[in-house]
């Protein structure tokens, strides 16, 4: 293969492997580093960690062809059942309102990846650079990326990169991109349960004064729990044995699903939001959490990571990318950075206000949350627009959000 590739991806995780599967073209050479080994991982039942497609997440694993694949091993969401402890309103948002099978879906995140790596092994078109450490970028006519691989250091040069390596980018520094960062004073414990009575196709979103707690179905009777906490209780609940732990979740979350029986193993990790202060610079591109690391709240980070794969491809079509100078690259960066800029300013938004709507504990408040949640039940219109945005659908589309390639 050739070792000056039209693209190079820094970052081989989830949003870097489903970017080189959709920007990859024939006669388009992709050229993939990743710092990891990146080798298969075996589901791990309720020590797993998940990830919550939208639908128009759905419909971009659709245009590149993996989605029966990955149904058959994901979790439909066909209710979302919104409340809050505490308070009497409670909202509901149900697929069969808007015709479809389901508003999203769960699928465990190491399914998912060994799903796309099996693609990207199998594709003529990408090189993968595994356990290759990014170390430095030099701009000329083509993007110099500089790195460490197992046998020594290496180079390619291409001619537009995407920065797909998370929150903490490396390249995005070395880019010399500023960014921005939030700390909410917020941390999330993580984990995996059994219950009783499970209700397979509904995800729970229940706001406590702590912060919002998310119960996702994986199928069968487990679900994956996502629980916000301030920091000093997010290390006394990681601290605690499986039994005081599901004794304090129950109390929590209430007995919609019966009782929790079993509870896997618990990780926290703390809450902040940054935010690159640009997303394209001299022939590079920030996508997924280099560009925004988000809040889980609104459940948006990975979707909308994938919704900037979308829009790329959408820009860059079938174009030869080796043939584009320097004046129709900077157009076609601009295009992109203006209209994903303006989506990301909206999801953020969003985020933030759910924070601190329902991270505050003034009783005026309360009660201002749970009238908020009847209106949102009772009112079709307003319902819609809150299904759309968590479908991914509320800014613009492209062939990709029809299920199509460009």
């Amino acid at each position: 293969m050739n070792s000056d590739p039209e693209i190079a991806i820094v970052g081989g995780g989830l949003v870097g492997l489903c970017a080189a599967l959709a920007i990859q073209h024939p006669g388009r050479q992709v050229h993939v580093i990743e710092s990891s080994a990146l080798a298969p991982k075996k589901a791990a039942g309720l020590e797993s960690r998940s990830i919550a497609l939208s639908y128009a997440s759905v419909q971009i694993f659709k245009a590149l062809g993996l989605w029966n694949a990955i149904k058959k091993q994901a979790a439909p969401i066909r209710t979302i059942h919104i409340s809050s402890q505490g308070q009497w309103g409670v909202a509901r948002l149900r697929a069969a309102d808007y015709a479809l099978e389901a508003l999203g879906y769960v699928i465990e995140s190491n399914i998912l990846g060994n799903l796309l790596l099996d693609q990207v092994k199998k594709s003529n078109l990408i090189t993968l650079d595994t356990e290759a450490k990014f170390e430095s970028t030099a701009q000329g006519e083509t993007v110099q990326l500089n790195f460490r691989g197992r046998n020594g250091p290496k180079q390619v040069n291409a001619n537009l990169v995407l920065v797909a390596d998370g929150g903490s980018s490396k390249a995005r520094t070395s880019l010399g991109i500023e960014h921005r960062c939030i700390d909410y004073g917020q941390s999330a414990v993580i984990t995996n349960v059994r219950v009783s009575k499970p209700s397979p196709y509904t995800a729970y979103e229940r706001f406590t004064p702590q912060g919002p707690l998310a119960m996702l179905p994986l199928g069968k009777s487990r679900y994956a729990c996502v629980w916000t906490h301030d920091p000093d209780n997010t290390d006394r609940l990681t601290g605690l044995d499986n039994d005081q732990f599901a004794e304090a979740l129950q109390k929590c979350f209430g007995y919609r699903l019966g009782f929790i029986e079993q509870v896997g193993q618990r990780h926290g990790f703390s809450l902040h939001r940054s935010e690159a202060l640009t997303l394209a610079k001299n022939r590079c591109v920030l996508i997924g959490s280099a560009a925004n690391a988000l809040h889980p709240v609104a459940g948006q980070g990975f979707n909308l990571a994938l919704r900037d794969v979308a829009s790329l491809c959408e820009l860059f079509q079938d174009e030869s990318i080796r043939n584009l100078n320097e004046i129709a690259m900077a157009d076609i960066l601009s295009k992109y950075e203006i209209s994903r800029k303006a989506e990301h300013r909206q999801v953020i938004r969003l985020g933030d206000g759910l924070v601190s709507l329902y991270s505050n504990e003034l009783p005026l408040l309360g009660h201002l949350r749970a009238g908020a949640l009847s209106l949102l039940d009772i009112i079709p219109g307003l319902k819609a627009q809150v299904a759309l945005f968590g479908m991914g659908f509320t800014f613009g589309g492209n062939s990709m959000l029809r299920g199509q390639m460009p």
